[in-house]
């Protein structure tokens, strides 16, 4: 008897259950408000145009189920753009033209049940567009090894700057570098010597692409400064004196080591206040385009910490670089010109004693420098240390390394 009503109880908890889901199928699923009729249109429209970019400003419906404003416009790249504003805001932004033809745009008010008004259709124009403006402002150079590609993003939007160079008559990507800092400047390198044809053109986050600059250039030619032939050549009024009697200035250009702290130039000043700079002799004149300094990663093999003297301690974080090729016994600066002031650069841009992983990588691989100023060859070079990335006195660094053109 217990069975036979266990088995009634499982046959009739069954047939509740197929009832139940019989129910549920029939019901259709739609939005959890009412969705009533059609949301009322926009009114007092106006239009600010900017460059590249639109604002219509409008009254929203007086309309308790509304949602969000729709707009819905094409980019001159063809690719359909749908931008949503919420009922909060009395304006859409429209983004990402090129051209300044006047073009029609639709707008829509949507409510909760995701029902349309009827479209509004709005007339704009936009001003010149910043990749216009960035693209007419394009300013190339020889540099060394490469050129130099300069221009103006006043709106400080997101670019990618693309070379490309001709091989055997077919046009090939060489390099591309992204910016979005007002006035970018990159190099290419690693080109010969020789009049080459270039082609620049600039593309921006929403895939615009500019006209294409054609431009034949000659690169400079480049050589890494001899540093068989370099010398500590010190002033009078030179403040360099080493730390340790194994750590000559030498250590500068004797090459890099892979073992912390084995080779490195370790040295403080004659007195305790920046500036204070030392002399190099490179043996002979050269048109000096660019350097690399390359960090000591720490004080010693074994230190808990081997990255610790990237980007803290004495390493230089200002610095400039002056030429003269008769230099005065007696250090006066008259007989010196300055060939430029440079400042390294934390990447992460986080605290100091705090590296990430692309500091260290920048660390290892040492800080490029590129010089504005080559149009005179020099033999001496003056390396003024204006301050540290601790600001503590002093200085160190693992290995130094130029590049430029010899005089013949």
């Amino acid at each position: 008897m217990k069975i036979i009503k266990n088995m009634k109880t499982v046959i009739l908890i069954s047939t509740m259950a197929l009832l139940l889901f019989s129910a549920c199928s029939e019901r259709e699923l739609g939005p959890l408000v009412g969705i009533g009729g059609k949301p009322g249109v926009l009114s007092n429209i106006s239009v600010e145009n900017g460059h590249g970019v639109s604002k219509i400003s409008y009254t929203l419906p007086d309309d308790q189920q509304l949602l969000y404003v729709e707009a819905k416009y094409t980019l001159d790249n063809g690719e359909v753009k749908t931008v949503k504003s919420s009922i909060f805001k009395n304006f859409v932004k429209l983004e990402g033209f090129v051209s300044t033809d006047e073009r029609e745009i639709t707008l829509y008010t949507i409510n909760r049940g995701e029902v349309k008004s009827d479209p509004i259709r709005v007339m704009i124009k936009p001003l010149i567009s910043p990749l216009e403006m960035a693209y007419g402002s394009l300013l190339l150079s020889p540099d060394f090894g490469g050129v130099n590609v300069k221009y103006e993003n006043e709106f400080e939007h997101e670019y990618v700057l693309n070379i490309l160079i001709k091989v055997d008559g077919t046009w090939q990507v060489y390099d591309k570098s992204y910016s979005s800092v007002k006035e970018p400047v990159f190099t290419f390198r690693g080109l010969a010597a020789e009049e080459q044809e270039f082609a620049f053109f600039l593309v921006d986050k929403w895939r615009n692409r500019s006209d294409t600059l054609f431009q034949n250039i000659t690169p400079l030619y480049e050589a890494e400064v001899a540093k068989g032939l370099m010398r500590h050549h010190l002033l009078d009024n030179d403040y360099y004196v080493p730390s340790f009697s194994t750590r000559p200035l030498s250590n500068l250009w004797n090459g890099p080591s892979t073992a912390a702290g084995s080779n490195f130039v370790l040295a403080a000043g004659t007195g305790n206040d920046f500036p204070w700079w030392f002399t190099i002799d490179l043996g002979r004149k050269y048109f000096i385009g660019r350097m690399n300094m390359l960090s000591s990663p720490a004080l010693a093999t074994g230190s808990t910490n081997i990255y610790s003297f990237f980007f803290q301690n004495t390493s230089p974080r200002v610095f400039e670089v002056w030429g003269s090729n008769n230099p005065a016994v007696s250090g006066s600066w008259d007989s010196w010109t300055l060939l430029d002031r440079f400042e390294s650069i934390k990447p992460s841009g986080l605290p100091i004693g705090n590296n990430s992983a692309e500091d260290i990588a920048l660390g290892l691989a040492g800080e490029d420098f590129t010089f504005s100023n080559y149009d005179v060859a020099y033999q001496y070079i003056r390396i003024k240390v204006v301050d540290s990335w601790s600001s503590q006195f002093g200085f160190i660094l693992q290995e130094m390394t130029l590049w430029g053109a010899p005089t013949e």
